[in-house]
């Protein structure tokens, strides 16, 4: 299966083409990336295609962007995956909460070191410690999470409650039935959304909104981000976008291809293009959306151990998410230092995506991929993708 791609040295795409010209492709080196080789970046977008039924990603720098695409949109029709699709974001969602968190913050509504029962006195079981909003975003509140008994869980439940509601009470009201994973608020970062559920409803408490009001108001239209939304639970895809599918089990022993494209948005369900998140991240460390102090606490690692973190994991058993946002190392090669890099990844069913940048910008990345397996993210394709982007 062919890769498309196109080089741009302007800031909006031309007319695709169904290959790359190596001579042009290149970013300026700016001494601390390497310059951007995109044969490897396109290696790494197609390496799974028994995984994936699509994949695109776009790499921005000082001298334009490079996009490409991999696979079909529909499986039916066989069309390419089109450069400017959109696609469903996942916990991808979270940076844009955690970014209204911390507008609340400034605006003196919210106070983070305050308990979330100060302002939610009804969310949490009543046995709780006191839980600083803060923690909320950092992944450090020590909130329970969901299980698979909780939810849909295998392919056919999936595919037969795709279009269920699932209200943030509901959701927080499940999972604060489990236990805690460990006691003391603040003291340890385990990911997980049951913190984002909260904060959410949190926004809505404090503004008499719901959040995806509040991220379209406070984001979405003052960046003009005319192709990403917040829908509440419109279950439908507007504009070009590849589909989604999920590989369920038949009882020949193969897999049949359920189109899971229309879904209930629920939590986590904001829709996007790789050029509005780039728009999106390039706004957000530029200072645009959060003041100097936020933009502190926003890029706050707490220095606590990662939740069953060892020396073999990216956080090498420290903490290494801040509020919405990870931190990464992308190790040198061939004597260029190694890079740290900004992002936060996503996935729902059919979808897994992820959004990067260098804290300077001079290196950006989005990429979305469409795996049959259902909404995990495939963390040694990601893997490839973010260091085939910031490390060729």
């Amino acid at each position: 299966m062919a890769i498309a791609a196109v080089v741009i040295g302007g800031a909006e795409p031309a007319q695709a083409t169904s290959a790359v010209h190596p001579a042009a492709a290149g970013h300026r080196a700016d001494g601390s990336l390497p310059k951007l080789n995109p044969q490897v970046l396109q290696r790494a977008i197609s390496s799974a295609p028994n995984r994936v039924t699509g994949a695109l990603a776009r790499v921005s720098g000082p001298a334009g962007h490079w996009t490409g695409t991999y696979g079909v949109a529909d499986t039916a029709t066989q069309q390419p995956v089109p450069f400017d699709g959109r696609f469903r974001l996942g916990s991808v969602t979270k940076t844009f909460i955690a970014t209204v968190m911390l507008q609340l913050a400034a605006e003196h509504r919210v106070d983070l070191d305050q308990p979330v029962q100060y302002y939610l006195p009804d969310v949490l079981p009543a046995g709780y410690p006191p839980i600083p909003v803060r923690t909320l975003l950092n992944f450090t509140s020590s909130l329970p999470e969901l299980t698979a008994d909780d939810m849909p869980s295998t392919p056919d439940a999936i595919v037969q409650h795709r279009f269920d509601d699932h209200p943030l009470s509901q959701l927080v009201a499940k999972a604060v039935r489990h236990d805690r994973p460990f006691t003391e608020p603040g003291s340890m970062q385990a990911y997980g959304a049951t913190g984002y559920y909260v904060a959410a409803m949190l926004v809505e408490k404090l503004t008499g909104h719901s959040y995806e009001q509040e991220i379209t108001s406070r984001i979405l239209h003052p960046l003009h981000l005319r192709y990403t939304t917040a829908p509440e639970t419109d279950p439908t895809i507007s504009g070009p976008h590849a589909h989604g599918y999920l590989a369920v089990p038949q009882s020949d022993g193969g897999s049949k291809l359920v189109d899971v494209t229309e879904q209930n948005p629920g939590a986590g369900g904001m829709i996007s293009t790789t050029a509005d998140l780039d728009r999106f991240l390039t706004a957000l460390f530029r200072g645009r959306l959060l003041a100097p102090a936020q933009m502190k606490e926003l890029l706050a690692v707490p220095r606590v151990p990662y939740l069953g973190g060892s020396e073999k994991d990216p956080g090498q058993g420290w903490a290494y998410y801040s509020a919405g946002l990870m931190r990464a190392t992308i190790p040198g090669r061939d004597g260029h230092p190694s890079v740290t890099v900004w992002g936060k990844t996503g996935s729902t069913y059919g979808y897994t995506d992820g959004m990067f940048t260098s804290p300077d910008l001079r290196r950006r990345l989005v990429y979305c991929f469409n795996p049959v397996t259902g909404g995990g993210n495939d963390m040694v394709l990601v893997n490839q993708i973010i260091t085939a982007a910031f490390a060729p």
